[in-house]
């Protein structure tokens, strides 16, 4: 059974997702930013306070700044405010290191990419501020120490930082580039359907009506157009009322996509209006095609009143003789006209431009 998400829900979930992603792209920057920080620390000969408080900022604060933002009331803020803690916490270490150059500018790259990547110039620029103030301030809290050269060793354990967490913050950012295509596909589809009879609406119905008279002209296939329109539609609103006559055109959508090929394309053109490009049939197939299609409307009862009878008239024209995609809707409109102005019930085919 298919059902419909309600918007709280939806944006609930979406919400859990971008905590998780965080919570999962600090926890790995923590840690690899631990091992560089740990050895200039141990070089500079810290004592082991500051150990402890690297190891509480790498190991700790990632899962506890997730659990405040899932118990807040604003849980994208409150993370949005987190991850301008996480820059201040990396411009302090930094100041802690005397602005040792090997992990510190590698340190502030990745802060740079990451912040701008989560939120553009909004997030970066309050994390600039952030890390610079922590930076200046902790740095002459710990005596302004400067600290220029760096060991092997150091080196070493800042290189998982520059390449590991750069790569990862790439692939998330694909990922996310990714779904929003496609979702942008879905709300273009969507655009372009109608809702209630799941076919193509006017618009879509109209490029396909461009592309295919373009083929057509190209000598690779042939094309008719069908245009449908419901007899007396007006009378069934009028005597059952407009949801009847909206579940009218929807098992008139129905019976068209079981009488017509896969290749075919049916559409709602406007109102009880509806269009049909058949593709590869002769003259003989699309007036059978058009026969069965009357037959099967003609036999349509409406399951709260067998006594409902229902017609549709049917207007066809071929793109061979016809000079552009205008002439060919205008020829199968004139044949729609002709079916009416004969008693509706019926179908008529012009081959050519009168």
């Amino acid at each position: 059974m298919s059902y419909i998400v309600p918007d709280e829900e939806l944006l609930q979930t979406r919400t859990k997702k971008f905590l998780k992603r965080i919570f999962v792209m600090r926890q790995l920057g923590t840690i690899l930013c631990f091992f560089p920080i740990f050895s200039v620390l141990r070089d500079m000969h810290y004592e082991s306070s500051y150990f402890i408080l690297l190891t509480v900022n790498a190991f700790v604060w990632p899962s506890f700044a997730y659990l405040i933002s899932q118990r807040s009331d604003d849980p994208v803020k409150t993370e949005q405010t987190s991850l301008i803690v996480d820059t201040m916490f990396g411009g302090a270490w930094i100041g802690v290191m005397g602005l040792s150059p090997m992990p510190s500018f590698i340190i502030l790259a990745v802060f740079i990419a990451d912040r701008y990547a989560a939120g553009g110039w909004k997030l970066l620029a309050p994390s600039i501020l952030g890390f610079t103030v922590s930076l200046i301030g902790v740095w002459l809290l710990v005596g302004m120490p400067l600290t220029f050269t760096f060991s092997p060793h150091t080196v070493w354990l800042t290189i998982p930082l520059a390449t590991l967490y750069l790569i990862a913050l790439s692939i998330l950012s694909r990922k996310l580039s990714t779904n929003l295509s496609q979702k942008n596909r879905q709300f273009e589809r969507i655009a372009l359907m109608d809702p209630r009879l799941h076919i193509p609406n006017r618009r879509l119905f109209e490029q396909r009506l461009a592309s295919t008279f373009v083929q057509i002209q190209r000598g690779n296939s042939t094309a008719h157009l069908m245009l449908i329109d419901v007899d007396h539609f007006k009378d069934i609103n009028d005597t059952y009322g407009h949801e009847m006559g909206d579940y009218v055109l929807i098992e008139l959508s129905n019976i068209l996509r079981e009488s017509i090929q896969s290749k075919d394309i049916p559409a709602r053109f406007g109102g009880d209006e509806l269009a049909v490009i058949v593709m590869d049939s002769s003259s003989q197939e699309i007036m059978q095609l058009s026969q069965t299609i009357l037959d099967k409307v003609r036999h349509f009862r409406l399951p709260s009143n067998s006594n409902f009878r229902m017609s549709i008239s049917i207007g066809i024209s071929s793109a061979a003789a016809a000079g552009s995609t205008t002439d060919w809707l205008k020829m199968a409109d004139q044949a729609l006209y002709e079916v009416k102005r004969q008693g509706r019930d019926g179908v008529q085919y012009i081959c050519e431009m009168s």
